[in-house]
């Protein structure tokens, strides 16, 4: 395994993803998705599946970026018209963040699952660094 040390989201990432995945949305609706292993079986926590670094970009059917939310913690990212949530995950609640074409994160060790949803139809491209 390779050594990734924290980064700031603006760094550009030194090396190749160890894991991509792309998603299909449609309008007005999500799609979610357990932190897979290396062998897509599901782990319990991104710290068991040992992704440390993810990022998110959003394409239209059309080759065109689009907007879209995204939860780091849970797999019930809320639509973009519901605005911004911030609350606690044992409180069952979590922050959706909005990502505008494509955003680089550092995924927290607790985190049990993703999601992500749009108003608008297209693709989710996610893109893993493990530890």
């Amino acid at each position: 395994m390779r050594q990734i040390q924290t980064l700031h989201p603006t760094d550009q990432i030194p090396a190749p993803p160890d894991s991509v995945f792309t998603l299909l949305i449609a309008g007005s609706s999500g799609q979610a998705s357990d932190w897979l292993s290396t062998g897509s079986t599901a782990m319990t926590s991104a710290s068991a599946a040992k992704v440390q670094i993810a990022r998110f970009s959003g394409m239209s059917t059309a080759g065109a970026t689009i907007n879209f939310m995204l939860s780091l913690e849970s797999t019930a990212a809320a639509a973009p018209s519901s605005g911004y949530k911030v609350g606690a995950s044992s409180g069952g609640s979590t922050a959706s963040f909005p990502v505008m074409g494509q955003g680089t994160f550092q995924i927290p060790a607790a985190s049990t699952g993703w999601s992500v949803a749009a108003l608008s139809s297209g693709y989710i491209i996610a893109e893993f660094w493990k530890k």
